[in-house]
């Protein structure tokens, strides 16, 4: 008889193959950004980066914040165990993302000279742009499609499915590089998109009960306002995330130089995606889990801690081994200029713990469909706060007080979802949580200290002993949650 996964394992399983290709998509990507490289040279990545950033912007905005709601009702609705809501979930997805595709196509086609003349300066461009319609279609119909695989839980087929697009996109890419040089530029886009949405539709038809994709009418027209409702949201927290991001680069310019926006875009890059596949994984596999269980607060509280010591006990080591290897990985991913990033770096390392600790929470309000209490923290009052802290904190502190603002927010934000969840979710992090996070914490507080020592030597001998504790003490914590 086959053994059932324990609540841990299935995280850790979901989180890692997740994971994986998040991992694989990685390569990938650098894969084709080598091949760009080679064959097109500077100016071909450049022109690549422009087109890709422009349609990925349309597609965004145009996709309305969909995927996540679409996640949250698909899920739920398989949670519960009724087919007539799920088919008529999945229906109403494709129905939504049919019409935002198509609006978002229509857009860069007809608007296809203007965004040239934005984009680069002239018109030239703007049979690019008309092909990239056939970029922001696929792109947006494959992205709905994983999100009812994510939402199904399906996490096999959604690796395949995820793999095989982005290999098939390479493979196909690297021809049209060759022979048409820049001009094979958007057709390898089209063909990156287009055979990612054929394998996610694939993958999504055998993995839907029977009759579950039948276009269903009655009771629709509700659902479909719920999914865009909270799509918008997410949409508009979004954008308000990236509205903070472009006034506080525009702060630093006026109060300091240029190179100063260039470091801190460095900085952030690097702590960011340091952690950011971890993050990621951890997203797509705990969702879903959320939104099927969201109307049972006792379950909602056991998931939640259940997923919040995993998120530590994986963040935890790679936090420590931030603080330790930041002058290396400067130097790797970047040159010796940027070496005054050191002190930043660490300190985004502190913060990026607080932010692993503050996430599994983050998601409640999402998954139990309260768009006010989303919006409005995740939204407004995460970005008004990070923005005033951190335009305060360079005029005190330069750089390495954007790095304080980050932990500092990061940290406060622990604090304000640990008192809304409580209040509002009747939420509250278990003992077994707690004696585990500060020790954790605490471990990272102390090497980040040792950065300061005077005495390389004993700096990175202290800091070394201290990651080798956390990361021995975190793979036991693991194994041990493996059998419960």
């Amino acid at each position: 008889m086959k053994r059932q996964p324990t609540p841990y394992r299935s995280i850790l399983k979901g989180t890692a193959a997740f994971g994986g290709v998040q991992l694989f998509n990685l390569f990938v990507n650098l894969a084709r950004g080598k091949c760009v490289a080679l064959l097109l040279g500077a100016e071909g990545m450049g022109i690549a980066s422009l087109l890709t950033t422009a349609g990925n912007t349309i597609q965004q905005f145009f996709s309305c914040g969909l995927n996540l709601s679409v996640v949250k009702e698909v899920s739920e609705a398989k949670g519960q165990g009724q087919g007539g809501r799920l088919a008529m979930a999945v229906a109403a997805t494709r129905r939504l993302l049919h019409a935002t595709a198509l609006a978002g196509a229509a857009f860069t086609l007809l608007a296809a000279p203007l965004l040239s003349q934005w984009t680069f300066g002239t018109e030239d461009y703007r049979w690019h742009f008309m092909a990239l319609a056939a970029v922001v279609l696929f792109t947006t119909l494959g992205n709905g499609e994983l999100s009812i695989l994510q939402g199904l839980h399906e996490v096999k087929r959604l690796a395949w499915a995820s793999m095989f697009g982005a290999t098939v996109g390479l493979a196909a890419g690297v021809p049209l590089y060759y022979f048409f040089g820049y001009g094979g530029i958007v057709p390898a886009m089209v063909a990156l998109a287009l055979s990612t949405f054929l394998f996610y539709r694939f993958h999504t038809r055998r993995a839907l009960p029977a009759g579950a994709a039948r276009p269903l009418r009655e009771g629709m027209r509700p659902l479909m306002r719920r999914m865009l409702a909270l799509g918008i949201v997410m949409l508009a927290a979004n954008l308000l995330g990236t509205l903070a991001t472009y006034l506080l680069n525009i702060f630093i310019k006026q109060h300091g130089t240029l190179a100063d926006v260039g470091l801190w875009q460095a900085a952030n890059s690097i702590a960011n995606q340091y952690v950011g596949l971890v993050f990621s994984a951890l997203s797509l596999d705990f969702l879903p889990r959320l939104s099927a269980i969201q109307s049972c607060d006792s379950q909602v509280r056991k998931l939640v801690n259940r997923q919040s010591e995993v998120v530590a006990l994986v963040v935890a080591p790679l936090a420590v081994l931030l603080v330790l290897t930041a002058p290396l990985l400067i130097r790797l991913l970047l040159t010796q200029e940027f070496l005054p990033l050191t002190t930043v770096i660490r300190i985004m390392g502190v913060g990026i713990f607080f932010k692993a600790v503050a996430f599994p929470m983050g998601y409640i309000s999402f998954a139990k469909g309260d768009k006010r209490t989303f919006f409005w923290l995740e939204g407004v009052a995460g970005n008004v706060l990070w923005l005033l802290l951190a335009c305060a904190a360079y005029r005190l502190w330069g750089i390495n007080g954007i790095g304080i603002a980050f932990a500092a927010v990061n940290a406060a934000f622990c604090l304000i979802y640990a008192a809304l969840t409580r209040r509002l979710y009747r939420f509250a992090h278990s003992r077994r949580f707690l004696r585990m996070a500060f020790p954790l914490g605490a471990a990272l507080a102390a090497a980040f200290a040792c950065s300061f020592i005077p005495s390389p030597p004993l700096a990175y001998g202290l800091m070394g002993l201290l990651m080798a504790a956390v990361s021995a003490y975190c793979l036991r914590a693991l194994r041990q949650r493996m059998s419960m």
